[in-house]
């Protein structure tokens, strides 16, 4: 017999095999189902606008099924709009904010606030990504005794450390070059501009960007590879000496959790969540958002010191498989579900 059944309701989901809209909502789907969860779903799988027309249609139908014993939206308000106005009230709902539905979109204008703050007001229990996250929600009226910090999370058995000689013979990779990884979306607000100007500075080092997106103009140590499968993810990640992420907004960055799970350090900024992750000094370096001098320093200081490169993505490896495994954390999140429902009034 099931334990329970969940209600999902999330407006990013994964179309396909390597489609990474949403990857880490559906592992979280599949961690509850292998739990004895069933988790019927009302997702958009496209990023067209005109895929939120089927999407609230299915929102409207599941949140009316009498088969739920909880609902669950990502990312607010736009998952939540409908089981929030319109779904079932004798089951608790739960929304999940997972960043810049917490950290940006209230304070564009008062409206986007006001919007916010009625989901939160509605909502029976809230999760973040990260800690940091909880402030601006708490100064929408948040009750900080409603609300728990539940981590992307990763998969520490498939992201495991591994052979860097064989990785590199693998994917045609020299063995005495430096390399630096970016892996996610070719957006902005990730750094990507930044990382390519350090890339010019630093020809000596090679550049790897794994990830869907528009490719900017780049020097020839700078290699693109689009998007790729979860196995040629961690064939990449063993290959290279460092992850780059140096985001401008961020929670907990599932990219940073899995280089640490290969064993590998991170240079990321102060920004967001990182700072929850990465130790400075200790399981990599973080930088000031935007600031290509001091990644330019950090990239440096990673190839000068390979020892303590080493040292840090073996304490990486530690910091996650203790804190941020996904059985752990979806363990948590399946007892906040529970809690929820035994006490729901």
């Amino acid at each position: 017999m099931p334990d329970y059944t969940l209600g999902l309701f999330a407006n990013m989901y994964p179309a396909y095999e390597g489609d990474y809209r949403g990857i880490f909502i559906r592992q979280m789907v599949q961690d509850l189902e292998a739990r004895d969860v069933i988790v019927h779903k009302a997702v958009k799988t496209t990023p067209s606008p005109l895929g939120y027309i089927p999407f609230y249609a299915e929102s409207l139908r599941l949140c009316r099924s009498p088969d739920l014993d909880l609902m669950q939206a990502e990312y607010i308000p736009h998952s939540s709009l409908v089981p929030a106005l319109l779904g079932r009230r004798d089951i608790p709902l739960v929304l999940k904010f997972h960043g810049d539905d917490a950290r940006v979109f209230p304070l564009k204008n008062r409206l986007y606030r006001k919007i916010t703050s009625a989901m939160i007001r509605r909502a029976d229990f809230v999760i973040t990504a990260s800690e940091e996250m909880q402030k601006p929600l708490i100064s929408l009226g948040l009750d900080p005794e409603r609300c728990a910090v539940i981590h992307t999370g990763v998969d520490t058995g498939f992201f495991t450390c591994g052979s860097r000689d064989k990785a590199r013979m693998a994917l045609g990779l020299p063995s005495d070059r430096t390399i630096f990884l970016f892996l996610g979306r070719l957006h902005p607000w990730k750094g990507i501009h930044e990382i390519v100007e350090v890339a010019r500075q630093c020809p000596a080092h090679s550049f790897v960007f794994v990830g869907p997106g528009i490719v900017p103009d780049h020097s020839s140590n700078c290699r693109f590879t689009g998007q790729m499968a979860k196995e040629e993810i961690r064939t990449w990640l063993r290959a290279a000496d460092c992850l780059l992420l140096p985001t401008y907004t961020e929670a907990v960055p599932a990219s940073v959790m899995e280089a640490f799970a290969c064993g590998i350090p991170a240079i990321t900024t102060d920004a967001g969540g990182c700072p929850e992750i990465v130790e400075d000094g200790k399981t990599g370096l973080l930088v000031p958002v935007r600031d290509v001098n001091a990644l330019r320093n950090a990239v440096e200081w990673m190839d000068r010191n390979p020892e303590e490169r080493v040292r840090m993505g073996a304490l990486g490896r530690i910091v996650v498989y203790e804190r941020y495994d996904h059985e752990i954390l979806v363990k948590k999140m399946k007892g906040i579900h529970i809690h929820l429902i035994q006490n729901y009034r």
